[in-house]
């Protein structure tokens, strides 16, 4: 696990010994509230790195709570008013682009539900420069190519309300 972070490490550590982790970042009703971009992105990519350890070694139950935890805390980017926040999902669909391996016979559940974030939000992300740097720095095309069949414009219920 050489390319595993300490901090990783430490926080699946923490969910070895307790079927948990991060426990102190959510005392709060918003676990964004006055944070710094940073702060919001580095909270997005601990979930995200802990959610590619999982995929990678097969820990599905670390594998869900990560990826419950991502989906937990999209409603409070908003509408991507804010562009911290917006910078923060945008970061984190490339790190996901450039981190799950494409699935040979089923899809991955957080593809596509970053998919319909972003088919929701389509047109406050195509406002972000970085959003389509993103896009047209995908090397990996079949990547790529499943992320956009469950990429459709955004219309009805936001996707976290009907996410499992």
């Amino acid at each position: 696990m050489m390319d595993v972070s300490p901090d990783t490490m430490h926080r699946f550590m923490e969910f070895c010994y307790s079927g948990d982790y991060l426990h102190a970042e959510y005392n709060s009703d918003d676990p964004l509230k006055d944070k710094e971009a940073t702060q919001a992105l580095s909270l997005l990519l601990t979930h995200a790195r802990l959610y590619v350890l999982a995929d990678r070694y097969n820990i599905v139950s670390l594998k869900e709570l990560s990826r419950k935890k991502i989906i937990a805390l999209t409603p409070f980017f908003g509408q991507l008013e804010n562009r911290a926040h917006g910078l923060a999902m945008i970061s984190l669909m490339d790190y996901v682009l450039h981190n799950i391996p494409v699935a040979n016979k089923t899809s991955d559940e957080l593809v596509k539900f970053l998919a319909r974030y972003a088919g929701f939000l389509i047109e406050k992300l195509l406002e972000y420069p970085e959003f389509h740097k993103v896009v047209e720095i995908s090397v990996r095309g079949e990547f790529f190519r499943e992320f956009c069949r469950y990429l459709k414009a955004g219309e009805g219920e936001a996707p976290w309300t009907y996410a499992e």
